[in-house]
């Protein structure tokens, strides 16, 4: 047997070879030709009958379910697309249409929401552990009130898509767009802060506060909402081409790259960028979604076909002329006064500003002990003498100089390339390459030839870094150079302000800050005969790499005593800060080690608790404000934490009010508060001011309208005076604390209407779009041109 199958087996290969073919052809044909793939299948029919496939659907629903508010708010990480500017937030649930959509398919919606209402039920809000009233629901009262009522709201409905809880769902979802985890975990943060005795929640930087965990729209509202939004827009787009609209892939192109360049400014610096410019970051967000640029310009001509469609139909909704005609006489009515506001220098907007003033004021005046005068701003000052033994980072002296500069690296484009490579293949000074690039020294170089080829074998980086050293010894090889250049650069004349210690004057920098001084003081005043000192500044570098050429035009006759403005602006005040909260944290924490010891028993560094430090620093000058806001404000309820920031606004208010109340009572007294400008000259160091001087206010002209009456003045308040009266002191959060004295009403005859008349055409507009959305729905239903059916079965199945 076993013969006769060996003597004929290349018949039985044979025959066994043709069975399997064809049995593989029928079958394998036959199952191909039986076969749809799931990104083929046709989802649902648009309204004008074109069939509308999976893949075409899901393209849009991913670009539209995350945008680049997402990717702010996630701290610019990949993932969220930033070409989308927020379809879903701006043009559905901010407009009131998403409510609509999902009050028409609610019963679609419900798979989706009912499995993310009773995660919803099960979610608890952060709260510290050692400090139960540290927790959400206290920073909610204080930046965003309705929060805990719609939270409320959805955490107990029964039927997640009723009107009631549909709504309360979308405004939740709209209001922690405004106050958004990362700012929610800063308010936790410095509420933490305000208890000395409280250790801090290591867990809390890492723990997500995004209510009930979700961050885009799709994790708020499911992926069955996502898909009818973009079913809408394609049916949108689709009658708006019927309609005659008209949009370019050039349009779509050129509005996707301006969403690209806004996202890419925002994100520059994020270390884990990755791309190298606008194209590649625009390239690679595609890419992360397997879309190229005819599928994403596809995407958003669609969405601008909605879009257009639907600002028309809102756009041409005609209102009563006579309404609107006496809308905005209300919103034109002017009023004509003066405005008195702090010079921007004291605008305390940040609460280490108001930190810094406060060790300025120490440095350079006899603070007092009482509450009241604490608050108030001094007169009298300490002599420079006082300040030279202790602060004489506050002393500075000023000059009129003219100063030119140049760069070394400006100078290398003189080198040729053939000079480059030249003085690179010398054998002296291949040996200071070697030194330099190590690299070479592996290469053979007895000869130029040598030399020449063990540079052309360098990858481009280091041939280039070889190439700029190079360039740069020869450039050091010809000081005429430099002279040339400075002769023929332009000079700038102006006051500089040169510090004793410190300070931000480039080419007063470094170790040779008081030889630049001395030559400064020596230095003949231009016109003058040029004496040795004004010779060496004509070519002067504290770098030897940036040289300057520096006249002496005029000089103070003595060093002064810096403004706070000028403190800040020369940056010296920061070390000064950082030198006192130092001292002050040696000195205070064997008292209360727990708060600033590690697990290991060793103590913190102050930037980590550096606001607890200030807090206890500043601690008189922080209940003398709080005390005197309450009082001021007295019978209004004051805030229970008063926050850093908010804090430094109210610095100088009971200082306003002082200044408010003498100006009332007396005009005259103007001369006392008001700044007036000095006359200045380019040729003369202006004359000394006062030290005083810096605390008066800025008095400026002011005509305007109620509609759009200057935003930090109180136009309920303002609008209610009588003529010649004086409004009382605003306090916005920037700390530009004001007040306003009214001196005459006005009307315009200008039609322009305000943005008053314009929020009233915006929330007309957004209502005709959802009664002609209502009647688009009822077509679309007619006609089955919205379908979930897809994901329906596909669950099933």
């Amino acid at each position: 047997m076993l013969e006769f199958l060996r003597k004929h087996q290349r018949y039985f290969f044979i025959v066994i070879t043709v069975m399997i073919v064809i049995s593989f052809s029928f079958f394998g044909t036959f199952n191909t030709l039986n076969t749809e793939y799931p990104h083929e299948q046709t989802v649902f029919t648009a309204v004008d009958g074109s069939a509308v496939k999976r893949l075409e659907l899901d393209e849009l629903s991913n670009f539209i379910s995350t945008d680049r508010q997402d990717k702010l708010l996630l701290g610019g990480v990949w993932g969220p697309n930033f070409l989308n500017d927020g379809v879903i937030y701006k043009d559905f649930l901010e407009s009131g249409m998403g409510l609509v959509l999902a009050s028409h398919y609610s019963d679609e919606l419900a798979k989706d929401l009912r499995a993310r209402s009773e995660k919803e039920k099960r979610f608890s809000l952060y709260s510290h552990p050692q400090a139960g009233f540290i927790n959400v629901e206290s920073a909610w009262s204080y930046f965003s009130p309705q929060m805990k009522a719609n939270y409320n709201l959805l955490q107990a409905t029964t039927n997640p898509v009723e009107m009631e809880a549909l709504q309360a769902r979308i405004t939740l979802f709209l209001q922690e767009k405004q106050f958004p985890a990362p700012l929610l975990r800063q308010v936790l943060r410095y509420q933490e802060r305000q208890y000395s005795w409280l250790p801090s929640d290591d867990n809390l930087d890492y723990q997500d506060l995004s209510l009930f965990g979700y961050h885009t729209a799709e994790d708020w509202f499911g992926p069955r909402f996502v898909r009818l939004i973009a079913q809408f827009i394609i049916n949108s787009a689709k009658i708006a081409e019927q309609k005659g609209y008209r949009v370019s892939k050039e349009e779509a192109l050129a509005e996707l790259m301006q969403h690209a360049a806004k996202s890419y400014q925002e994100n520059i610096n994020n270390p884990n960028l990755g791309v190298a410019n606008l194209q590649q970051y625009f390239d690679e967000q595609l890419r992360r979604m397997g879309m190229d640029q005819n599928k994403a310009i596809k995407v958003w001509r669609d969405v601008l076909l909605f879009r257009r469609l639907f600002h028309d139909i809102g756009n041409a909704l005609v209102v009563d002329p006579f309404s609107i005609t006496k809308l905005q006489g209300y919103t034109k009515e002017g009023v004509v006064g003066q405005i008195f506001q702090l010079p921007e220098s004291l605008r305390m907007d940040s609460y280490r500003k108001m930190q810094k003033l406060e060790i300025y004021l120490k440095a350079v005046s006899q603070r007092p002990e009482d509450t009241k005068n604490l608050l108030m701003l001094p007169t009298k000052f300490l002599t420079r003498e006082a300040i030279t033994k202790k602060f004489p980072e506050l002393l500075h002296k000023r000059y009129i100089l003219e100063v030119a500069q140049v760069n070394k690296r400006d100078l290398q484009a003189k080198v040729s390339i053939k000079d480059t490579w030249n003085w690179e293949v010398e054998e002296h000074n291949w040996e200071i390459l070697k030194k330099k690039f190590p690299e070479l020294g592996i290469r053979k170089g007895s000869t130029r030839e040598e030399r020449f080829l063990a540079l052309d074998d360098l990858d481009d980086k280091t041939r280039g870094l070889v190439d700029a050293f190079a360039r740069a010894a020869i450039v050091d090889l010809h000081p005429e150079w430099i002279k040339q250049a400075l002769e023929k650069a332009a000079a700038k004349k102006s006051e500089v302000s040169i510090g004793t210690k410190g300070g931000k004057v480039a080419f007063a920098v470094g170790e040779k800050r008081p030889e630049l001084i001395q030559l400064l003081e020596q230095a003949s005043l231009q016109g003058e005969a040029i004496n040795s000192a004004a010779e060496e500044l004509t070519q002067y570098s504290p770098d030897n790499l940036t040289y300057y050429r520096i006249s002496v035009i005029d000089r103070a006759s003595e060093h002064e005593i810096m403004t706070f403005a000028e403190a800040e602006e020369q940056d010296v005040l920061e070390p000064l800060l950082q030198k006192e909260l130092e001292a002050y944290y040696v000195k205070i924490r064997e008292k209360e080690p727990s708060q600033y010891k590690k697990t290991d028993g060793s103590w913190k560094p102050l930037a980590d608790v550096q606001d607890l430090v200030a807090d206890q620093y500043f601690a008189k000058i922080r209940q003398a404000i709080e005390a005197d806001y309450k009082e001021a404000t007295a019978p209004q309820p004051a805030p229970s934490i008063f926050l850093g920031d908010y804090l430094a606004s109210l610095r100088l208010y009971a200082y306003m009010r002082e200044v408010r109340f003498s100006l009332e009572k007396d005009p005259s007294n103007a001369q006392n508060w008001i700044y007036t400008a000095q006359e200045g000259s380019e040729e003369k160091v202006a004359k000394r001011q006062p030290l005083e001087n810096q605390w008066k206010l800025i008095q400026t002209a002011y005509r305007g309208l109620r509609s759009d009456l200057n935003s930090d003045l109180n136009a309920h308040e303002i609008f209610a005076m009588q003529v010649g009266a004086w409004s009382q002191v605003n306090t916005p959060g920037n700390g530009d604390i004001n007040f306003f004295h009214l001196e005459k009403r006005e009307a315009s005859t200008s039609a322009v209407a305000g943005p008053k008349v314009h929020q009233l055409y915006n929330v007309l507009s957004a209502e005709g779009q959802r009664i002609y959305m209502q009647k688009l729905l009822q077509m679309l239903k007619e006609k089955k041109a919205l379908s979930l059916d897809y994901m329906n079965k596909a669950k099933e199945e």
